[in-house]
C-alpha cells in the first residue's frame, strides 16, 4: 500500500494486476485475493489486519465483505486524523505569558531592608 493511498485504489490495483495475470493463465480464488489483499497493507492497518484474520474464516469470506470492513475502518481513521489536524492549531495559539511584580526595597531607620517577594505565574490564552 502506498502512502495516503485509499483502499479502493489499492484494491483497483490488485484487480488490474490480477486480471492481467488471468490474461497469462494464473487464476485466483476468493480467498487468494482476501489474502493478498490483506498482505498488501502497511502497518498502519496491523490491528485490522490481525482482528479479522482472527474473527472471521479467510476461506469463506467475500472479498466484498473484506472491502466494506476496510472501507468502514479507513473512514474512523481519516474522522481521528482530521480530529487531531483541527486540535493542533489551537494548541499553537496559545502562548505563555508570565507577570512579576517589581522588586521593592525599603528601609526604615534602623531595620534591615525589606524585600517583597517575587510573584511568578502563567496565564494560557
Amino acid at each position: 500500500m502506498q502512502p495516503n493511498e485509499s483502499i479502493k485504489n489499492l484494491y483497483n490495483r490488485l484487480l488490474d494486476i490480477t486480471n492481467g495475470l488471468l490474461s497469462l493463465g494464473k487464476v485466483f480464488g476468493q480467498d487468494e485475493l482476501v489474502r493478498k489483499l490483506l498482505g498488501c497493507l502497511n502497518d498502519e492497518w496491523e490491528p485490522k489486519v490481525t482482528a479479522i484474520e482472527e474473527s472471521k474464516d479467510l476461506k469463506t469470506m467475500e472479498i466484498e465483505e473484506l472491502l466494506g470492513s476496510l472501507m468502514t475502518h479507513e473512514v474512523k481513521l481519516n474522522k481521528k486524523l482530521a480530529n487531531v489536524v483541527e486540535t493542533k492549531p489551537q494548541e499553537e495559539k496559545r502562548k505563555d505569558i508570565a507577570l512579576k511584580s517589581t522588586h521593592k526595597e525599603e528601609m526604615s531607620s534602623g531595620d534591615e531592608l525589606e524585600e517583597e517577594d517575587y510573584v511568578l505565574f502563567a496565564k494560557r490564552f
